[in-house]
Formats: structure tokens, C-alpha cells, sequence
């Protein structure tokens, strides 16, 4: 139903924990740029349990290549950088959910090219720079899945 896609993302547990919850809810998951991991990393699997096989994951090494052909009518910025929040985003099918790498989050060019299409989870406590990306990809996604009824109409 959607795509959630990760930015270079730097820790393996994280994507195995992502990759298993699409397995789980039926999304892709696009792993653009190199990751700061292998692919094949024993963390990256055993995140993911025995559940890979349920997994559609494709690995887009070229960035650029990546934004340069983003549709942004159907593409989602998550970012800490914004006020607008993630339950504000009125989601379609097909639509892709961008999270930039654990250590900087997505580009800055990128997010101010677009702000429209720029959302972040709020946090009460200032003092927290952000949450986990498997954490937040988890809460993101179900919202944007209970919009459908979790897909199991």
C-alpha cells in the first residue's frame, strides 16, 4: 500500500526491525544510498527474524538518481525540523514515507525544497532531539495504515 523508504540509514537493527514491520503490513521498503551496514549484516538479519522471506525490500544505491525522479504530490518528508505533524498527512495509495539516516536525518536542501511535504512526530519534551527511526517509522506507518483500515478489508 505504501513505500517506506530509508536514507542511508547507519544502524542495522533499526532497518531489520523496519523491513520486518513491512513484511508485517504488506509495504516496500526502499533502502536508498549506501547503508553504513551490509545488506547481509547477522544484526540486519536477526532484527528481521525468520520474516525476510515476507519482506519486498530493493536497494537503490544512486541518491540523487533517487530525489531527482520523486514525485512530491505523493512523497512524505519525515523530519524533526518542522512543526506540522505526521496525522495532518492525508495519505494515498502508493504514496512514499521518506526517514533520512539515524545520525542527520534527511538533507536539508531536500526539506526546504519542499516543505509541503515535510511532517514530524511532536514530542513534549524539548529536550529530545528525536526518536528511535525504527520507533518512528512503527508510529507513522500504523497511522497511515489505519486510514485503511489496516489493509485487511
Amino acid at each position: 500500500m505504501f513505500n517506506v523508504v530509508l536514507i542511508e540509514p547507519q544502524i542495522p537493527q533499526n532497518t531489520g526491525n523496519i523491513a520486518r514491520l513491512c513484511a508485517a503490513t504488506d509495504m516496500d521498503l526502499i533502502i536508498v544510498g549506501e547503508p553504513g551496514f551490509s545488506l547481509s549484516s547477522r544484526y540486519l538479519r536477526r532484527a528481521g527474524l525468520d520474516y525476510w522471506e515476507f519482506a519486498r525490500i530493493k536497494h537503490l544505491p544512486d541518491v540523487e538518481a533517487y530525489f531527482a525522479q520523486l514525485d512530491f504530490a505523493r512523497t512524505h518528508l519525515l523530519t524533526t525540523k518542522v512543526k506540522r505533524p505526521y496525522t495532518q498527512i492525508q495519505p494515498q495509495p502508493g504514496d512514499s514515507f521518506l526517514f533520512g539516516k539515524e545520525t542527520a536525518g534527511l538533507p536539508e536542501w531536500l526539506l526546504k525544497a519542499n516543505p509541503n511535504s515535510c511532517a514530524t512526530i511532536p514530542m513534549k519534551n524539548p529536550k529530545v532531539r528525536s526518536l528511535n527511526l525504527a520507533t518512528s517509522v512503527g508510529i507513522v506507518m500504523y497511522q497511515m495504515l489505519s486510514v485503511y483500515g489496516f489493509g485487511l478489508d
